[in-house]
């Protein structure tokens, strides 16, 4: 018991220390200057999901408004091109460009191209808002 008194552990005052508090005195005057990028900061996640909904309808509308492409294929291609960006978003960026070669040539092959040009832009944006969001 006298060997657990004497063994303490000895503790630094510079482990205690602070080390953002400048950081975050930047950060703070940087948003009263700029009330637009303290608002894109504190809303970036936000304004990237709705840029990707944004892209994802104008898809939908040009598919089936321009290209005559039934309503229900053309939602359920869209909704499952969101869905391969979420699953593949951390791969490299040659088998991303691999993912929107095939969508092309599958496009090319079944003579919709430009629906299928207009799923791998929805694609793209997907893959960049995630990123983006993680940074």
């Amino acid at each position: 018991m006298a060997e657990n008194e004497n063994k303490q552990e000895n503790v630094v005052v510079e482990d205690f220390k602070r080390t953002n508090a400048k950081k975050s005195k930047k950060k703070f005057r940087h948003r009263q200057q700029n009330p637009v990028l303290a608002f894109y900061e504190d809303n970036k996640q936000y304004l990237l999901l709705f840029g990707v909904i944004v892209v994802a309808l104008a898809a939908i509308l040009a598919s089936i408004l321009a290209l005559k492409i039934p309503v229900v294929p053309v939602c359920l291609i869209i909704v499952l091109e969101a869905g391969i960006a979420v699953c593949l978003h951390d791969v490299p960026i040659w088998l991303h460009g691999l993912v929107v070669l095939v969508q092309i040539i599958a496009g090319a092959i079944c003579g919709k191209l430009v629906f299928m040009v207009l799923c791998a832009l929805v694609y793209v944006v997907g893959i960049l808002s995630l990123k983006f969001i993680r940074e």
